[in-house]
């Protein structure tokens, strides 16, 4: 038996029910029926739009403006300090001298290889060669031997050098001055008005923001021939309301004179008391460290000549191979400081000091206007109903006739649109209801479980 072969059973199995209920619910707004089907009512929402309203947030005031006084300038000329004598001492004036001392004379030198700027070679390894029994003292530059290598040990040793010659300088006592302070007027006496700003307070007011209205709300049912258990009732919703706080003038902007007394100025006038002197210090001789390095004791060598030197048990360390190399002699210059001109002594005579003050004199005196503040304003945005919601009567296929073939039916074709993710087992669960209910919204089709329009869309009827 097919769906629809079902479909039509159920229709008929379930004419007296339709019939009984349509007499039962006399006055009722049913829609014509044919014998077998059931209904259900879909309610379909109110529409809004939104609109916005300009309040009044602050109320127009004024505020007060200072126009500050006007000042003009008047500068003096006073003697701060009287001229004075102080003595002033020259540092004795140094020149470095340079000397060329010999470090290291020309010679032969036994290095670790060839190259003119290889390390050299210690004594104990070109001893430990010769012991050996190769020719030290005979070998012409470039020629090399190969050993087995234990290396020296060697000590830090420190000297003391002169570095610089004792001297003297010449330090210089300034002469003693005392102070003596005058007080003179830099500015007058003025007047100013200041601005005492104004003082506000916020007021809230109420404001509507959304009007009272109805709305249909969904409710469970006891209907048995209904397999969606739901009806719609009209819900009476309250106005909404928004409270809005906006700033008021508690007490306007005012002003008042305020009198400032004059600004004096202490000037400080130096007297000399007693002229500057002199006084020769000795500077001692400076002397410098310097570190030299001491062997103590001398590396053991086991050597072969050239022939050799690929032997399997050469060593790796840095005396493994010395070359006789001829090296030029090496000089160190050394720098030492002496004195080129003694210090010395000369007076110096200072001019009187003056300054410049500047005196601060009233031109015109300080006034105030009056500018007016606009009022402000706000938008507040509202909900305004445009389309009253209504209760529609819709058929739907009767519990009676629902049945898990059809349910398996209903399931697959919401999976092949997309709306359904759960499994094909032909229960109407609350996964399928909510595929259902999301499939009906998407086709613009009432909310009302398996209506007959649901089940045309879906191909199933």
């Amino acid at each position: 038996m097919t769906i629809k072969d079902t479909l039509r059973l159920s229709l008929a199995v379930v004419a007296v029910m339709a019939t009984a209920n349509a007499t039962s619910m006399d006055g009722d707004d049913l829609p014509p029926a044919k014998p077998g089907q059931c209904f259900t009512k879909a309610f379909f929402p109110a529409k809004y739009t939104t609109v916005t309203e300009k309040v009044l947030v602050s109320e127009p005031s004024e505020k007060v403006e200072v126009i500050p006084a006007k000042y003009g300038w008047e500068t003096k000329k006073i003697k701060i300090s009287d001229g004075t004598e102080r003595v002033v001492t020259a540092p004795p004036a140094y020149k470095t001298v340079y000397e060329k001392v010999l470090v290291k004379p020309a010679q032969k030198t036994w290095r670790t290889n060839l190259s003119p700027n290889a390390p050299e070679a210690s004594d104990a390894c070109v001893q430990s060669a010769a012991a050996a029994g190769m020719d030290i003292s005979s070998a012409a530059p470039g020629t090399c031997y190969y050993e087995h290598y234990i290396p020296e040990k060697y000590t830090t040793v420190t000297q003391k050098v002169l570095a610089a010659e004792p001297t003297e300088k010449v330090i210089a006592v300034p002469a003693k001055y005392r102070t003596v302070t005058k007080k003179i007027l830099i500015s007058e006496g003025t007047e100013k008005l200041v601005t005492i700003p104004a003082q506000y307070k916020t007021v809230r007011q109420k404001v509507q923001i959304e009007p009272a209205r109805t709305e249909w709300k969904k409710t469970k049912c006891q209907d048995r021939g209904c397999n969606q258990s739901e009806v719609v009732c009209l819900v009476e919703i309250p106005a909404k309301y928004k409270t809005v706080t906006k700033r008021v003038v508690a007490k306007p902007a005012m002003t008042r004179k305020i009198k400032t007394p004059p600004v004096y100025k202490t000037v400080q006038v130096q007297e000399l008391v007693q002229p500057a002197t002199t006084r020769t210090v000795p500077i001692p001789a400076k002397y410098k460290t310097v570190t030299q390095r001491k062997k103590v004791a001398d590396g053991k060598y086991t050597w072969s000549d050239a022939s050799r030197r690929n032997a399997p048990t050469r060593t790796t360390n840095q005396c493994n191979k010395i070359c006789l190399t001829a090296t030029p002699a090496q000089y160190n210059k050394v720098a030492k400081q002496v004195v080129a001109k003694p210090a010395m002594t000369r007076k110096v005579t200072t001019p009187a000091k003056y300054t410049t003050i500047r005196v601060k004199k009233l031109i015109q005196p300080a006034t105030t206007r009056r500018i007016p503040v606009p009022a402000q304003y706000k938008t507040v945005t509202k909900k305004k109903k445009i389309a009253e919601g209504y209760a529609k009567w819709v058929p739907i296929v009767c519990q009676t006739s629902i049945n898990s073939t059809m349910i398996n039916q209903v399931q697959r074709a919401l999976k092949e649109k997309g709306f359904y993710k759960g499994p094909i087992d032909g229960v109407w669960g609350s996964e399928s209801k909510a595929a259902m209910r999301a499939f009906q919204r998407a086709n613009g089709l009432p909310v009302a479980g398996l209506s007959m329009a649901s089940m045309e869309a879906l191909g199933v009827y």
